[in-house]
């Protein structure tokens, strides 16, 4: 009972962050790392994904694309630490957004029972 009440207050559940890079040369092309870490007990954990989307203010994400999506099937030990490559391409004809909107990495963790984490990168495209 205290498994799943923690459970419900996401106590205890992996974490998942892109960690990017310095821009390079080109803006356009992002890269990083997905950082994941286990909980306090282990985790079946089923993908990663992530998406590009368009957020404003008080308002659901809309997306824009998917990014990737990286399908497994592994047990993430209590403790235990993990990464992922990361590149991606945005497309060259992202429109620049109005006053309150902003373009992001929506990052999720996938794990038994449909249970997720989430992380969310700002992306500015000039």
């Amino acid at each position: 009972m205290l498994t799943k009440w923690m459970n419900g207050l996401r106590i205890g559940k992996p974490k998942v962050d892109l960690v990017l890079d310095s821009k390079g040369e080109d803006p356009y092309v992002l890269s990083g790392i997905f950082q994941l870490s286990g909980s306090w007990r282990k985790q079946n954990i089923k993908r990663l994904e992530c998406d590009l989307v368009v957020v404003e203010r008080g308002m659901k994400p809309v997306l824009v694309e998917p990014v990737t999506t990286v399908l497994m099937t592994r047990t993430m030990e209590a403790g235990g630490y993990d990464e992922y490559p990361f590149r991606y391409e945005l497309p060259r004809n992202l429109p620049l957004l109005s006053e309150g909107k902003s373009y992001k990495l929506q990052t999720r963790l996938v794990y038994e029972n449909n249970a997720k984490s989430f992380d969310h990168d700002e992306i500015v495209v000039n």
